[in-house]
């Protein structure tokens, strides 16, 4: 059993504007007990990884995972570097509706983000798995 928080999934977790980092929660008890590990676009985390700090205990029958994303403003410069655009007002005399490369944006998520997405907690035991999405955003903004 994995703790659920009120809302639709993914669970949003928005990052303030000046920080650097985030932290993320996961709680899950089961029997037997339970073990977590984090996914971050459907790959585990790899423990040599500066970014990601993870955290575990147990509490009674709950074990609790704590992960720190780091380097967060790395990623929000380069999507200001991406879509800030020093003479905006050229832009107000374009048709208003224009399609968008889609492809474009999902290899900016698959190649360039290295710290925003969508995580995922997994919970196991030799019964079985249960998972937990949780998106990390940055505040004030779509992504």
């Amino acid at each position: 059993e994995l703790e659920a928080e009120p809302g639709a999934e993914p669970l949003p977790v928005l990052v303030p504007d000046r920080s650097d980092s985030a932290q993320l929660r996961c709680r899950a008890q089961g029997v037997p007990g339970v073990w977590l590990h984090w996914e971050h676009r459907g790959q585990p985390l790899r423990p040599d990884d500066a970014r990601f700090q993870e955290h575990q205990w147990r509490e009674g029958p709950w074990t609790s995972s704590l992960l720190t994303v780091a380097n967060i403003s790395q990623d929000r410069a380069r999507l200001r570097d991406r879509y800030h655009q020093p003479n905006w007002d050229q832009y107000k005399k374009r048709q208003r509706y224009q399609y968008h490369n889609w492809a474009q944006e999902q290899n900016w998520e698959q190649e360039e983000n290295q710290t925003l997405g969508t995580f995922t907690c997994i919970a196991q035991n030799s019964l079985g798995t249960a998972r937990r999405r949780i998106q990390l955003r940055l505040a004030g903004t779509g992504r």
